[in-house]
């Protein structure tokens, strides 16, 4: 075994056969001779270390492994020397004796090695979670690898959550299988280049720093002005990051949420409890805030806008775009077909002899829960076969010129135009039953095939001096009642509320 030395390149230690090390240290005394007469020598001689330090990192596979010979000679076909581009004599090395070879070009440039700056998919198994495939799709796509593993969980946790008729979420965990099995892994050396596809020579190194230098140079009032700009624009995306998060953690409250909004209730009340509906108010939501915070991104970052990202944008406006239409057209349409009203009064029989009229509702109802904030409406059911109902209000007056109790029933509908409106309301009717003293109320039941159209019933309910209306939960905690006594000299309105304890 050859003897070996521990050095410290770019940061990282490595341990490297003897003969690799005088190698490397001469191209590198090599590098400074020919850099030293460049203001940006020291950047430049920094930046090739930490190129060299990437490349021997992915030529050695374990922490402990040995650079050789080889592994050297390899790195600086693939970097290049200064004779590519200089003719100051070099020091010569072979693999096998160590007598001198050049770094020339005319001995290690050949046409294989641009193969190795073409980008190719690989799976990254050095930088895995589980296979590694979101780190080799970031390699591929120039997007940080932990963003891409948000991506991933983002979008199965919004099936898990959103899809809940049938393991929707499942899609992702078969995709991902599908990429890791059709995915080769990045095991080889060239292939963990064609993996970054990033070209680590000299003259690209020396390229990139001389047009950073030449992009920031300027007066130091520009410099100034670019540092408060970036730090303005930072903060912003700060801010608008955490409001999106914020954001999809509220979408994803609403849509469990029972006992404070109830919005997902009324969503299925109207008929409009739909995954499209959803997901098209999600990206209507979401994506202007992802697309300007990706723009600041690319400006803090100073990325170049490339053909790749013009097409990101377009997608995700042309995205934006239909869930809005999709948005404007369904809400359009619900207030089209309802902007027409018709009204109508039924009249019921209510022979009693009792001094007192029971109202309440069916036996069915009284297990439902009360919508929150809203103790109009009723629901039961999970979340599959979920079904609401509207309570009928329900208003009561002393008549003093009446011997018996006077029953009407207040009717109203919607329709997109008055002659539907008025046969809607003519063929609407309140399920109920009166039996004796006994007013016994059975509101229909709308789930999401069978939407609410907006129809309203009032009960009016006309009692004389000596009787009363005595309404049973949940009609006791609803409405506003209201008294009325017609004498010679006129009327009068008394209003009063009922208060349960």
């Amino acid at each position: 075994m050859k003897p070996t030395i521990r050095v410290s390149i770019g940061g990282l230690a490595f341990n490297l056969e003897e003969d690799a090390f005088r190698v490397l240290d001469d191209y590198l005394k090599a590098l400074r001779r020919h850099f030293e007469k460049n203001s940006e020598s020291g950047e430049i001689i920094s930046d090739i270390e930490l190129r060299l330090s990437e490349l021997l990192q992915m030529r050695v596979s374990s922490a402990d492994g040995v650079v050789s010979m080889a592994d050297a000679l390899d790195i600086i076909k693939i970097m290049g020397s200064p004779k590519d581009f200089d003719d100051a004599p070099q020091e010569e090395y072979t693999e096998e004796d160590s007598e001198k070879k050049s770094f020339g070009k005319s001995d290690y440039a050949t046409d294989d090695t641009q193969d190795l700056f073409k980008k190719k998919l690989y799976r990254d198994t050095d930088n895995k979670f589980i296979g590694g495939v979101c780190s080799g799709l970031g390699h591929y796509f120039r997007i940080d690898t932990t963003i891409m593993r948000l991506i991933f969980s983002g979008i199965f946790l919004f099936l898990l959550f959103f899809m809940h008729k049938g393991p929707s979420c499942m899609v992702i965990v078969l995709i991902y299988g599908i990429l890791w099995a059709v995915m080769p892994a990045a095991h080889s050396f060239k292939q963990k280049l064609s993996m970054t596809g990033s070209d680590p020579s000299i003259s690209n190194i020396e390229e990139d720093r001389t047009q950073s230098a030449r992009k920031y140079k300027g007066s130091s009032l520009a410099s100034a002005i670019g540092i408060l700009v970036n730090v303005f624009i930072g903060i912003l995306a700060v801010i608008l990051f955490l409001i999106i998060i914020a954001m999809i953690a509220s979408f994803i409250w609403l849509y469990f949420d029972t006992t404070i909004l109830g919005l997902n209730n009324y969503l299925i009340l109207l008929g409009l409890s739909s995954i499209n509906l959803k997901i098209a108010f999600l990206l209507a939501s979401l994506i202007p805030l992802m697309g300007l915070l990706s723009l600041m991104i690319k400006i803090l970052k100073r990325s170049p806008f490339t053909t790749q990202t013009l097409i990101s944008f377009v997608i995700g406006f042309v995205l934006w775009l239909g869930a809005s239409f999709y948005l404007g057209n369904t809400g359009f349409k619900f207030g089209l077909n309802h902007r027409h009203t018709a009204e109508a009064v039924e009249s019921v029989d209510a022979n009693t002899t009792s001094d007192s009229l029971y109202v309440k509702l069916g036996s069915e109802y009284l297990s439902a829960e009360s919508q929150p904030n809203n103790p109009f409406v009723l629901y039961t059911g999970s979340s599959d076969n979920k079904k609401l109902c509207v309570l009928p209000s329900i208003q009561t007056s002393v008549d003093t010129t009446l011997t018996n109790y006077v029953i009407e029933i207040h009717k109203k509908n919607f329709a997109d135009n008055e002659m539907t409106a008025k046969r809607k309301v003519e063929d609407l009717h309140l399920d109920y039953t009166l039996t004796d003293s006994l007013l016994t109320i059975n509101p229909t039941w709308h789930t999401n095939s069978n939407p609410w159209s907006l129809e309203t019933f009032e009960i009016v309910i006309k009692t004389p001096r000596d009787k009363k209306v005595i309404k049973e939960y949940p009609l006791n905690r609803s409405y506003k009642d209201f008294n009325i006594n017609i004498n010679r000299y006129g009327y009068n309105r008394c209003f009063y509320n009922i208060t349960i304890d």
